[in-house]
C-alpha cells in the first residue's frame, strides 16, 4: 500500500467534527466496556443459576475468546500474522467470537429472565449506546 497518496483529511478520524469525533471514542469505550458487563453478569449467574452452569461456562469461554483477541489486537498487533489479516481469517474470527458472544449472552438472558438485572439491564443500555454512538458519525459521513 502506498503511503504518500494518502493525506491526512482523507482520513476518517480527520472528517469528523468535534462531537462527531467524541461519538467515536464513546463508541470504543462502550465496545470495551460491554464484554465486562457480561463478563461480570455471568460470574453472578454462575453462582445463582446452578441448573444452568453449563451455559454460563459457555458464556465466560466466548467473553474470554473476544478478550483475547482484544488484547493481540491492542497489545501484540505483530503477533498476527499479515496472511490472517489479508486472507480475511482474522475478520473471519472476529466476527465468529463477538457473534458467539452475543448469541450466548441472549440466551443466557432469556433463561435467567434478565436476572441479576443490574448488569444485564446496564449491557442492553451500553449496547443501544454503543449503535448510536457509532452510527451518527458514520450517518454524517456518508
Amino acid at each position: 500500500m502506498d503511503h504518500d497518496a494518502y493525506s491526512a483529511p482523507d482520513d476518517f478520524g480527520f472528517g469528523l467534527s468535534g462531537p462527531e469525533f467524541a461519538l467515536v471514542l464513546a463508541g470504543a469505550t462502550l465496545i470495551r466496556l460491554i464484554p465486562l458487563l457480561i463478563l461480570i453478569s455471568a460470574i453472578l449467574k454462575l453462582r445463582r443459576f446452578p441448573d444452568l452452569h453449563a451455559l454460563h461456562i459457555l458464556l465466560l469461554a466466548s467473553v474470554l475468546l473476544v478478550a483475547v483477541l482484544g488484547a493481540a489486537e491492542t497489545f501484540a498487533p505483530g503477533a498476527i500474522p499479515t496472511a490472517l489479516r489479508t486472507s480475511g481469517v482474522w475478520s473471519f474470527v472476529w466476527i465468529f467470537a463477538v457473534a458467539w458472544l452475543c448469541v450466548t449472552w441472549t440466551r443466557s438472558a432469556l433463561k435467567t429472565r434478565l436476572r441479576p438485572r443490574v448488569p444485564d439491564i446496564a449491557t442492553l443500555v451500553a449496547a443501544a449506546a454503543l449503535m448510536i454512538a457509532l452510527a451518527i458519525p458514520l450517518a454524517v459521513v456518508w
